[in-house]
């Protein structure tokens, strides 16, 4: 099985060489590792998703679009129309990983479900500093 983590960093130093070749500056680029493309198995995304906060060694903010994606229904047999809690599941814990952004289709269930991620981080941080 490939390295989520190997095969999405070396795909994405690819990517960005490319953008700083043809102009692009870093405060205009956001890294999204392409949940569901390119990734064969359910197996896979979670790891990617497992690992994602790997990805903050490349220095930009990162997307995660893992809105209704077919791993999540291999976890939980939900059809795409009924995946938004996995989706929104999966939102916090990429949050808790270092996501910045998120691509979602139901926008509330995400919204409150990261307004939780963000009230554990604080506390997390809070508590960093005492």
């Amino acid at each position: 099985r490939p390295d989520a983590i190997a095969d999405q960093l070396a795909f994405l130093r690819r990517a960005l060489e490319i953008a700083r070749q043809n102009g692009i500056a870093d405060d205009h680029i956001v890294l999204d590792p392409g949940f569901g493309f390119a990734k064969e198995t359910a197996e896979e995304n979670l790891d990617l998703m497992a690992r994602f906060s790997e990805l903050h060694a490349l220095g930009l903010p990162l997307m995660a679009g893992t809105s209704r994606k077919r791993f999540i229904g291999t976890v939980t047999g939900r059809d795409a129309a009924d995946r938004g809690v996995g989706t929104a599941a999966t939102s916090v814990i990429l949050r808790l990983q270092g996501a910045d952004l998120f691509r979602v289709h139901d926008v509330a269930f995400n919204v409150d479900a990261l307004a939780l991620a963000d009230a554990m981080l604080a506390r997390q941080t809070d508590r960093a500093r005492n």
